[in-house]
């Protein structure tokens, strides 16, 4: 029974976030999905797990940054994990249980998109809640004129 909770605990929790950030910068990208369905990521290449980026309507600036990073704290149950000009990761808690899911949003300034990554913190599969969450935030972009659909 013991090895039974040990391997449901292993099986249950993932990483979450993007592995290796660095302390300062934007140059870096975004991890991959696991192979669960628990995830999106506009750097996974399978079509469960990919999501476009979300392309901006100019070249990022501080405005428009501001405005990005108070729309990502807008989303259900964000609380913010780090922040710096290009880059954020939030912690969205769910309504009721209040399991945790990861959203990392990162500029790709060359490109002049958001790339993004969304993930529950615990399960196999999220009931699309993740894919949801980041066409939320394309919505919210693109109301605010910051981004096109």
């Amino acid at each position: 029974m013991r090895h039974f909770i040990v391997l449901l605990i292993v099986l249950l929790t993932g990483c979450a976030s993007t592995q290796n950030v660095p302390p300062t910068g934007t140059d870096f990208v975004l991890d991959e999905c696991p192979p669960f369905w628990n995830c999106v990521s506009t750097s996974s290449t399978t079509n469960y797990h990919g999501i476009e980026p979300i392309q901006l309507t100019e070249p990022l600036s501080e405005s428009a940054w501001a405005a990005i990073k108070a729309e990502t704290l807008e989303l259900p149950g964000a609380s913010l994990n780090e922040a710096r000009y290009g880059y954020v990761n939030i912690t969205c808690y769910s309504d009721g249980l209040g399991f945790p899911d990861y959203l990392e949003v990162l500029i790709d300034a060359g490109k002049q998109q958001l790339n993004v990554r969304s993930q529950s913190r615990l399960g196999f599969y999220d009931m699309g809640v993740n894919r949801l969450r980041v066409e939320r935030l394309r919505s919210q972009l693109v109301e605010r004129g910051i981004a096109v659909d």
